[in-house]
């Protein structure tokens, strides 16, 4: 009897967020499943060994268990062993998916989910599970069958010794049960056969005109090899040579040709008959079409190896081709290989202004331009995003992968017509040579993604070759960025205070705040080791909380002592990470609430580029300093980009001149920092000069109207003892020039 699918197989659905849990319960059900949905690992195993489970959707990230975990103890437990188990999970590395599979999963989706997708997976595993079920009824039923036509013979051969006219009667019932025996065979949907040592067809069951569209007459007496595909015929040999040679029965898959010339793709099961005159008399098999699930796999290893946008090799199969590269290189003393990681410049404006469908087509042209550029023995394959990567097979000097380089530059340079619209785009490409000295595949994608990051950052559109002093460079940026999490842990940085004098009257009227990094090893590190670094890791945010909080707490101790003249202020500088922080103001009034410092002795110094993004919280911002009486200074004003309408807009108090400007004064050449001056007193502000180092420079800037000036004229920058002796003298000296205090 063959089993029949249940009108409505039931799900178990694991997944520890309520919501994806809901949509897909409800979607399933809406699709004629019954479901079951649990939040945890645990719960999961007690469903499935308590209820009657068809399959399961199992979520990797749980809560009291991952979902690897689930997995095995479900195959583990003979009640829950045979249900498949899909994996859904946001995780879309193919090492993932390559566990996943291992710790006995059917399949795996990647979040977020298409149902339809879902669906699709689910009827197939079902399905397969169905036919699954029924094979093994049939084997069962054949197991039988065959049991029960030995015992017969037995009894008969006893029946003959004893009496002869028992013999008749056995006779009898022997073609009755060979007669049971063809009717399920002939009304059976797999194919039923009989074969002999030598392969040849002995009987074959009526479903081979189905399956193949022979009639069984057709093929009686010929040999099984005669319609195997040649490159199966091993496989073929091999399962009819074990099946000879073991009473257990032998599962193979190989293509047999049927009548209109098509290979099928068939799953047989084999079984040998013994008597007792010889060990084995010949082979029963059972087989079935699985064509379609063969296809279904093929396609699976063929998605899990390439990229679905430009179905060119993805990352995986570079990394294996390279793995095996590395053992060639091995094997030949000598031999070489080359990659060019390739990154398209500007390839985000594309996406920004022509949306994701031009850019995913500008990606496609790419990449059929790059197959162009290469041989047939190479490799082209996306990366991801916009980047591709190139390998050369067995190259003999670098000068051939430069070439292949500088070929896609000058194809780059032509424009792309996508869709009608001509886009121009050009590469940034990093450049490797490859050989023995590798161990694997991530060595090489680190120090080509080197070579990428040095093009990228010398100004895009060109290459760079890989050198040992990009890797060293590299290596020192992360030892660098480990020590600076570390030193925001410790809290291992301090501030230094430079001041700044009022020209006029040579009066102490701020100072501005400074970072320094304590080094447990290198001692006092300057900003200019860390500060682009800190920028690029987001960690200036945390390093300059640090600050501000120190720099507050110094003016609420100087204000507490009334130390402070109503003038003095002291300035810092804000990074723009910091202050597109949705949370800037929020911590500025922790700090300031909790240290005690009052927001009209701050002085916030930041860029002219923070001005000209025109966001709302830009604005939102700059008016909550406002309110809160700090004021706003322009730092190195004139070296960026300068807006004087959204310069008047806001509430800035000063504009600080660059020292490069300052350095630059002659008597007779002071153009530009004259023409900062009188534009910060046009728009209502003051001017600060930044490195003033001689008597004539302060001169200069006095006779040009500049209120206040820094520099080693006057003081470097003062850790805070030093800091607060300079403060003390100003007072008690507020007619002497302050130069005579440093």
């Amino acid at each position: 009897m063959s089993l029949a699918p249940s009108p409505k197989p039931t799900i178990l659905v694991v997944d520890d967020i309520p919501d994806n849990l809901h949509l897909l319960t409800r979607e399933l059900t809406n699709h004629g499943y019954e479901t079951r949905g649990v939040l945890t690992g645990a719960m999961a195993l007690t469903v499935a060994q308590l209820a009657k489970i068809d399959l399961i959707l199992l979520d990797i990230m749980l809560p009291d268990m991952d979902g690897y975990e689930v997995c095995q103890a479900l195959k583990s437990h003979s009640a829950t062993q045979a249900i498949p188990v899909i994996f859904v999970s946001a995780l879309d590395d193919p090492f993932d998916k390559v566990k996943a599979f291992e710790v006995g999963g059917v399949d795996y989706l990647s979040k977020p989910v298409k149902m339809v997708e879902v669906i699709a997976r689910i009827n197939t595993q079902l399905s397969l599970r169905h036919a699954q079920q029924q094979l093994q009824q049939f084997n069962q039923e054949l197991e039988a069958l065959v049991q029960q036509r030995t015992q017969e013979l037995a009894q008969a051969n006893q029946a003959l010794h004893a009496e002869i006219q028992v013999r008749q009667n056995v006779e009898e019932d022997l073609r009755l049960s060979e007669a049971r025996y063809r009717l399920i065979a002939n009304h059976m949907g797999d194919l039923v056969c009989l074969h002999n040592h030598q392969g040849e067809f002995l009987y074959i069951s009526p479903s081979v005109q189905t399956l193949l569209g022979y009639s069984p007459e057709e093929l009686q007496g010929k040999n099984i090899q005669d319609l195997c595909h040649p490159d199966d015929l091993p496989c073929l040999q091999l399962h009819f040579q074990e099946s000879f040679q073991s009473a257990d029965s032998i599962t193979s898959a190989y293509r047999l040709r049927s009548q209109s010339g098509r290979y099928v793709w068939i799953e047989t099961l084999a079984k040998s008959i013994m008597d007792e005159d010889s060990p084995i008399t010949g082979i029963v098999t059972s087989s079935r079409d699985v064509t379609r699930r063969i296809k279904i796999e093929r396609q699976l290893r063929y998605d899990a190896l390439h990229d679905a946008l430009t179905h060119l090799p993805n990352r995986d199969w570079l990394a294996k081709r390279l793995e095996m590269e590395i053992l060639q290189c091995r094997r030949q003393p000598g031999r070489q290989f080359g990659l060019l990681m390739i990154d398209l410049d500007r390839f985000k404006a594309v996406n920004d202004s022509l949306g994701h469908l031009i850019g995913d087509k500008l990606l496609i042209a790419v990449a059929e331009l790059l197959k162009t550029t290469v041989r047939k023995v190479d490799m082209v394959s996306r990366w991801g995003g916009d980047e591709f990567v190139i390998f050369l097979d067995n190259v003999n000097h670098i000068q051939e992968v430069v070439q292949v380089a500088e070929v896609i530059n000058r194809a780059l340079e032509n424009p792309l017509e996508v869709d009608g619209k001509i886009i121009f785009t050009s590469a940034s490409i990093g450049i490797l040579i490859g050989s023995a000295t590798y161990t694997n595949s991530n060595e090489i994608f680190r120090d080509v993604d080197i070579a990428l990051y040095r093009a990228k950052e010398g100004g895009r559109n060109r290459y760079e070759i890989f050198g040992m002093e990009m890797y060293q460079k590299a290596l020192s940026l992360l030892t660098l960025e480990n020590e600076l999490r570390e030193a925001i842990s410790t809290e291992a940085f301090t501030v230094h205070y430079q001041p700044i004098i009022d020209l006029q009257s040579d009066i102490l009227v701020g100072f501005e705040a400074l970072a320094r990094w304590q080094h447990p090893q290198q001692g006092l590190v300057m900003p200019g080791v860390f500060i682009d670094l800190a920028e690029d890791t987001g960690l200036i945010k945390p390093i300059g909380k640090q600050i501000l909080y120190q720099v507050c707490q110094t003016i609420a101790e100087w204000e507490a002592q009334e130390k402070l003249s109503d003038r003095f202020k002291v300035s810092i500088n804000v990074s723009g990470q910091q202050f597109r922080d949705n949370r800037f103001i929020q911590t500025l009034d922790h700090i300031l609430a909790e240290t005690g410092a009052q927001g009209c002795r701050l002085k916030l110094e930041i860029t002219e580029r923070i001005l000209l993004e025109q966001s709302d919280s830009i604005a939102y911002t700059l008016d909550a300093i406002h309110q809160r009486g700090i004021t706003l200074s322009i730092d190195d004003f004139g070296t960026g980009y300068s807006s004087l309408r959204y310069l008047s807009q806001f509430a800035v108090e000063t504009l600080k001149i660059d020292r490069s400007f300052v350095n630059q004064m002659q008597p007779e050449r002071q153009g530009i920092v004259q023409a900062i001056i009188d534009l910060a007193h046009n728009l209502a502000m003051d001017c600060i000069a930044e490195g003033v180092e001689t008597e004539e420079q302060r001169q200069q800037l006095r006779q040009l109207g500049c209120e206040a000036a820094q520099g080693y004229l006057f003081a470097k920058p003062l850790p805070l003892d030093q800091a607060v002796l300079y403060l003390q003298s100003a007072r008690l000296n507020t007619e002497a020039p302050l130069s005579s205090l440093s």
